[in-house]
């Protein structure tokens, strides 16, 4: 074991005072919170005044209200909302279509809008403008204009407006996952964000880390510097001790992770705000267990994966020969991300059940699960006891590769030769 610290003190420290963990450290949260944050803070959003004409030929009543609902003023809490000036334009349309378009194009009006005499049997009305892609605008449009026809259309059948908008007020739903615990209340959104988050998390640092411990075993050997240190170090403990400082260097990662992310939970208002979700979206509660679990998960597949890269790098002799069989090592993995959506939308489903009990793709499923939904503990006692038998079973294989191949040159390995090491080992 003391062949084992040295390796993994060795590891870790090379790789923790390296620029690349700094840098890596800082610039992923902040390049995927960026993604985000920034556009809305640059762009505020889309907010903003727009100049848009009017030309009302619809029946009488109809363009006051699109008038008078454009018009609003926006939420005191709204920072990023967009004002409307409207100008009236007489008609006919026809004639004074060609004028608009001149003034849109000369930038002296962002648009205009076409209010028909059957507008309210047709429900079609006309938008142009130089920029149609803010989704803001045509939707305040579309519902000022559809506010505005069906208050006509309540008015032809006797109807008063303010009672059937009391009639036809939408329900409020509140939701609250049931667990053995009681309650557990949450949202949707939040339910969503935290399972992606736990499995994308899972997925990049297994990736990300598991190619670190091969591209180092691939560099020790094709040195000769390998040849040194196994003359004082035992192959197992060599490679035992790279995945298990590479280990400590992913937990100390994700721990600074964690505090940046509490930190930012903190502001969760504001940020919701920005990104333009219900303040509720990213209030996320997570069970101390279910913390604790998604660990186990990650580490344990962690060391699944890792003893396989270690046995790719040990097995070849050049990295276009360690990218053809990486991919095929990786393959459960993608897999589990490819069916990221069946998972979080029905986590106690079959075919979230059935990933999360493979081995291979239990490390991402089941802390997706158990972000999703409360999945039974016998489940998850059951994948993690399979999940570390797997690790067992490919760390004792992988370890046998190691031994020979750390030390074999020359051309690469054939299935029939890496059987061959598998018994001489």
């Amino acid at each position: 074991m003391s062949e084992t610290r040295i390796i993994l003190a060795r590891e870790f420290l090379e790789r923790v005072r390296s620029r690349s963990f700094v840098l890596s450290t800082l610039l992923i949260p902040l390049f995927t919170s960026s993604i985000f944050i920034i556009p809305a803070m640059l762009d505020g959003g889309g907010g903003g005044e727009r100049r848009l004409a009017l030309v009302d030929e619809a029946p009488a009543g109809v363009g006051d209200y699109v008038v008078q609902a454009l018009s609003r003023p926006p939420a005191p809490e709204d920072d990023d909302a967009i004002t409307y000036r409207i100008e009236r334009v007489p008609g006919p349309f026809a004639s004074a279509r060609e004028a608009l378009n001149r003034r849109v194009l000369a930038e002296e009006i962002d648009g205009y809008v076409y209010l028909p005499p059957d507008v309210v049997e047709s429900n079609r009305i006309t938008f142009r403008a130089r920029n149609i892609s803010n989704f803001t605008v045509e939707r305040d449009i579309r519902r000022a204009a559809s506010e505005a026809v069906q208050v006509a259309r309540l008015r032809r059948q006797g109807l008063e407006v303010a009672q059937v908008a009391t009639m036809l007020r939408p329900v409020e739903v509140g939701t609250a996952r049931v667990t053995e615990r009681g309650e557990d209340a949450g949202s949707a959104e939040s339910t969503f964000f935290l399972a992606y988050i736990v499995g994308f998390l899972v997925y990049f640092l297994t990736f990300l880390y598991g190619v670190n411990v091969m591209r180092s075993v691939l560099e020790e050997k094709t040195n000769r510097i390998v040849e040194v240190i196994v003359s004082s170090v035992r192959p197992t403990s060599l490679m035992l001790g790279k995945i298990l400082g590479v280990a400590a260097v992913a937990l100390l990662q994700v721990s600074i992770w964690a505090v940046l992310a509490m930190a930012v939970g903190s502001r969760s208002e504001v940020l919701a705000k920005r990104v333009g979700l219900p303040p509720e979206a990213l209030e996320i509660h997570v069970d101390p267990w279910v913390i604790a679990a998604s660990v186990g998960f990650f580490l344990l597949g962690f060391f699944l994966y890792a003893a396989l890269f270690a046995a790719v790098g040990a097995a070849v002799n050049s990295e276009q020969e360690a990218q053809q069989y990486q991919t095929v090592v990786f393959l459960p993995l993608i897999a589990s991300m490819l069916f990221l959506g069946p998972v979080i939308n029905d986590p106690l489903g079959r075919t979230a059940t059935v990933l999360g009990m493979v081995p291979f793709t239990a490390p991402i499923t089941m802390p997706m699960r158990m972000a999703a939904a409360a999945v039974p503990g016998v489940q998850v006692a059951g994948s993690l006891a399979a999940l570390a038998a797997a690790m067992l079973l490919v760390a004792w294989l992988a370890g046998k590769i190691y031994r020979v191949g750390i030390l074999s040159t020359g051309k690469k390995p054939t299935l029939r030769e890496l059987g061959r090491w598998l018994r001489a080992a």
